[in-house]
């Protein structure tokens, strides 16, 4: 007599777990064949050799052209950011031209993508043995760690082979902080500071005492509230104590509020420069609070902004405001830097015939101002305030405004159009802009 024992059914979870960790294996793969296309398009352009043909201001050189057309044309190609464009590159050169240990890993699934940035990152300037010996160091590690306990220790290995340098690559390193906003759902926005630790630190360490003693005071906000609102008050109304810098300055915002929504009857959302729409209750509260109002003439049957066409060498403030208030935000590809921190550039160039009308101006912000000067990318303004761009592969991309209206109901357009004609009024409406 013979008994078969049952086979146990593999449990689903671990299975479900066990093919999530085979998937990253094969975009780990793929991640290693992505590096080295990219660096053979780096390759390819440089045969290329582009060359700044600007007419004005300091040339640039042929490697700084190819470095800024490869990373906007990736940039755009794959809808990355193109800081995020710019560390594929720099991540994909570092792997396969200096460190071949982490590329093999990578290659071979047992090294992620987001390992292989931190020790990418961290191999700048080491050189011979020592960078050798930080390849061979981090590719063994990365397959034990996550990419933050990694970046620790190839901070710490770097310190190991480059000690002398410590002070150096401070200084090269606080030269990039920067400050930037990125949106959030539901009315809110993230506010990154990236700047040196000891003063992220400080300020996280002020932030936290000044909502402790807000709580000991008997303050019902948590502690995280608190530490929020105590920094946000004194970034609003503090005063630095840097020499020379202003007093008194306040932060502006700037909302577009379509009458119909600010009376209470119609129900479009109020634009927030530089974000988006907005609730009807922040409008309202922002608009209450306002020290001034413009009031901007749009089309009701297209939404666009209305405006004057006067003609001078330079822009009037009529029309500067024209240009910022169609796109909130500088109009080359992707970009999200608020047009009040931009130029406004002659899309056809003013030295070669461009006329000084709305038609012809678009904010840019100074980086891709000096990208459209200087590289192969060309940018044309298309009459209906859409611009098309045309990058150096040839690829083109469609910007379209972003300071519109919604065009009136048809059923309010009839109703003026019945009452004007019951009132005698047509020969008012004869007059009218649009």
């Amino acid at each position: 007599m013979t008994s078969t024992i049952p086979l146990l059914e593999p449990d689903p979870y671990v299975v479900a777990l066990e093919e999530v960790a085979a998937l990253d294996q094969q975009i780990a793969r793929l991640s290693a064949i992505r590096a080295r296309r990219v660096t053979d398009a780096a390759h390819h352009l440089h045969r290329q050799a582009p060359t700044d043909t600007s007419s004005g201001g300091p040339v640039w050189s042929t490697a700084r052209v190819e470095r800024v057309e490869l990373f906007t044309e990736l940039a755009q190609l794959t809808r990355r950011t193109e800081y995020r464009a710019a560390t594929l590159i720099d991540t994909s050169t570092a792997l396969v031209d200096d460190l071949p240990t982490t590329l093999a890993a990578v290659a071979a699934g047992a090294v992620s993508w987001e390992h292989a940035e931190v020790i990418a990152k961290h191999a700048d300037g080491l050189q011979g043995e020592a960078l050798v010996a930080y390849d061979t160091t981090l590719a063994a590690l990365a397959a034990e760690v996550n990419p933050k306990q990694l970046d620790r220790k190839a901070r710490a290995q770097v310190e190991i082979a480059q000690p002398t340098t410590a002070v150096e690559r401070a200084e090269k390193a606080a030269a990039t902080r920067r400050i930037y906003a990125d949106p959030a759902a539901d009315g809110m926005a993230y506010l990154t500071l990236f700047a040196p630790a000891p003063e992220i630190h400080a300020i996280t360490d002020r932030a936290t005492r000044l909502a402790a003693g807000l709580r000991a005071g008997g303050d019902p906000r948590s502690m995280t509230h608190l530490k929020l609102d105590a920094l946000t008050d004194l970034m609003l109304n503090g005063e630095t104590s840097i020499p020379g810098a202003t007093r008194g300055v306040r932060g502006r915002v700037h909302v577009m509020v379509p009458a119909m929504t600010l009376l209470g009857v119609g129900e479009e959302a109020a634009i927030l420069r530089g974000y988006g729409p907005i609730d009807p209750a922040t409008a309202a509260q922002l608009t209450a609070e306002a020290t001034s109002w413009r009031r901007i003439l749009t089309d009701p049957i297209t939404g666009r902004i209305l405006t004057t066409d006067p003609r001078d060498y330079r822009p009037t403030r009529k029309m500067i405001d024209h240009a910022r208030l169609v796109h909130p935000t500088c109009v080359f590809p992707g970009c999200t830097v608020p047009s009040e921190q931009a130029d406004i550039d002659h899309t056809e160039d003013h030295a070669y015939g461009g006329d000084t009308i709305p038609e012809n101006l678009a904010p840019l912000s100074q980086a891709h101002h000096r990208v459209k000067h200087h590289t192969r990318w060309q940018i044309v303004q298309n009459g209906d305030d859409t611009l098309t761009a045309t990058s150096p592969a040839g690829y083109q991309y469609t910007v379209r405004p972003e300071g519109r209206m919604r065009p009136a109901p048809k059923q309010l357009e009839d109703a003026i159009t019945t009452a004007a004609r019951s009132t005698g009024s047509e020969e008012y409406l004869a007059d009218c802009p649009f």
